[in-house]
């Protein structure tokens, strides 16, 4: 079973998934650079299509982590907006408000905070544990992901904002979410989350940044 829904890009969104979730400060990502990677993105998918309607759902799904790859690097960059992240008041902040939700919407499997982003890695199985099994899901017992980044993104938001004595907007509207398809891919993708720092040349070993968090259970 999945969910689909829309701001500006697609998401979808099955239940009881793993997730690997990024978000962004207001302004890290104008709108006129996320155009201008979908329209790249959409060009090389449409051509995929117009060459063989069929079997191409492992070319998109290449071409999907090209995009978000695209959004990493401009992101690490810093080229725009600001980095209130680097703010050790407001980056607890964050990460206090990610782990008050871990256990509820969803099981916490690593995060990275950067100066302008954060990588967040969940797994949404939990949820379905206390269901009975002929039990449906309904919205009454199973929260969807975007309504779990609501939750994140507000609190933090205001809270933010209240450290730092502005008002406003915080987060940039849109997420990037992607669905993990197997253990091999979460691997890569917490390693991923973990190394972030490491990239971005903030630090020379992942433990040495403050906000990273691995789960035991890895």
């Amino acid at each position: 079973m999945k969910i689909e829904y829309a701001r500006n890009l697609p998401h979808l969104q099955y239940v009881g998934a793993s997730f690997f979730v990024t978000f962004c400060l207001k302004g890290s990502l104008p709108a006129a650079v996320v155009r201008e990677f979908i329209a790249e993105r959409d060009r090389v998918i449409k051509a995929m299509k117009e060459k063989n309607a069929d079997g191409i759902s492992d070319e998109v799904y290449r071409e999907q982590k090209k995009y978000f790859a695209r959004i990493e690097r401009t992101l690490d960059a810093c080229q725009y907006g600001y980095d209130w992240l680097k703010n050790p008041l407001v980056a607890d902040a964050l990460a206090k408000r990610i782990k008050d939700i871990d256990g509820k919407g969803y099981e916490l499997l690593a995060y990275c905070i950067m100066p302008n982003h954060i990588h967040l890695v969940v797994d949404t199985a939990n949820q379905l544990d206390t269901l009975e099994p002929d039990e449906a899901i309904t919205t009454d017992n199973y929260r969807q992901l975007y309504q779990t980044l609501r939750l994140i993104k507000g609190g933090s938001a205001f809270e933010a904002n209240r450290l730092l004595g502005r008002s406003g907007a915080f987060w940039q509207p849109e997420s990037y979410d992607h669905y993990v398809r197997d253990a091999a891919e979460l691997k890569r993708i917490i390693n991923y989350t973990l190394q972030n720092p490491v990239k971005a040349g903030l630090v020379n070993d992942w433990k040495e940044w403050p906000y990273t968090y691995l789960s035991e259970g890895f």
